[in-house]
């Protein structure tokens, strides 16, 4: 009997019986792509440069996505370590993973406050302006036929308050220096949809209504302008046991951006369970409910256009720095696969989600 033969024969739940077990490391056979295909839906995934090479990864991710994101080849950190010098070998290899397997491919990200050091270290407005220029000039003109779909600002405001943050574009050039990035993006590709992607807009508390609405306000201004923003980004990176999902505020939210034209996607979404014995009633079914509703809010109140989630299996995941010590409830990110890549209850919730669209 060959091997497939034998998988075959034997039933998924033994599979993933023994951890230690290779069997334990074969990917699902069907997963959600086919349903996503179906609906002509976006669904992807983030991807790091080792999982295009591993078959086993890598067929996960193809059975489960249409779309992938590069986690990091395609951060300035990565392209442009150097004044003018780019790099773009792993974002290349990306690239024709995905058009072989007939992927889209959605870039992340152009303009964020994490740069190269010589970067931070500009200090007059021209200057500063002229290397953002020739950053996404050259990076989205490169893959202007590859990549459809960019977060052109990430993060403009700080991670739990709804002030601007503090960067060096946005200290040289103020808060204009969204409008331009975006403008310098259009120039570059005007067919890609350019996005603004920004944390806890789907979540609830005080905090983070007020961070619905900064974010609402620069896009009403960005609007005005002309600025061709097609989308903004809801990262998604829930915490069960600290975040709540903020139905109403989300739903108010999307709906107000559908209404000025501009649509949504769902950029990370992952989960974590650093803060799981806060909430005794969380069970990892829960897992499902919490990445339905997100999408299911999206689809229901806004323009959404798709979803991705930062990983697909948590065998292949990078530790969490956050909480990797011994004892740790968790070491690393919820994903839709376990460290054996049997299933979570996430894919479920996901495929219930877009199986309702």
């Amino acid at each position: 009997m060959n091997r497939r033969r034998f998988l075959a024969s034997i039933p998924l739940a033994l599979l993933y019986a023994n951890a230690g077990d290779v069997l334990a490391q074969v990917p699902p056979a069907s997963g959600l792509r086919p349903l996503a295909d179906s609906k002509a839906f976006r669904l992807g995934s983030a991807i790091d440069l080792q999982n295009i090479t591993d078959p086993i990864a890598s067929g996960i991710y193809t059975d489960n996505v249409n779309s992938i994101t590069p986690r990091n080849e395609l951060k300035w950190n990565a392209t442009e370590k150097r004044p003018g010098v780019f790099n773009f070998k792993s974002a290349d290899l990306m690239v024709a993973f995905a058009r072989k397997n007939n992927m889209r491919v959605y870039g992340h990200t152009l303009i964020w406050y994490r740069v190269p050091e010589w970067v931070s270290d500009i200090d007059d407005a021209k200057t500063i302006q002229a290397a953002m220029n020739r950053h996404i000039k050259q990076v989205v003109t490169r893959y202007k036929n590859s990549i459809d779909a960019w977060d052109v600002v990430n993060e403009p405001l700080e991670y739990d308050a709804p002030d601007m943050r503090d960067c060096v574009f946005r200290r040289l050039l103020g808060d204009d220096y969204i409008r331009m990035s975006f403008d310098m993006a259009h120039e570059a590709n005007p067919g890609a949809t350019l996005v603004l992607n920004e944390t806890h807009l789907e979540k609830k508390s005080d905090v983070f209504e007020q961070k619905r609405a900064r974010i609402l306000k620069i896009v009403e201004d960005l609007v005005a302008k002309k600025t061709p923003i097609g989308a903004v980004g809801l990262q998604s990176h829930f915490r069960p046991g600290l975040d709540r999902i903020d139905p109403e505020g989300m739903g108010r939210f999307c709906a107000a951006l559908k209404d000025m034209g501009v649509g949504v996607f769902i950029t990370e979404l992952d989960a974590s369970c650093h803060f799981l014995n806060r909430d005794k009633s969380f069970t990892p079914a829960s897992y499902a409910d919490i990445f339905s509703d997100v999408i299911t809010v999206a689809a229901e109140h806004g323009d959404l256009k798709g979803v991705t989630v930062w990983g697909m299996s948590e065998k292949y995941g990078e530790h969490d720095e956050k909480d990797a010590g011994p004892g740790a409830v968790c070491t690393k990110r919820v994903n839709l696969y376990d460290e054996n890549n049997a299933p979570r209850s996430a894919v479920d919730g996901i495929r219930r989600a877009i199986e309702a669209m």
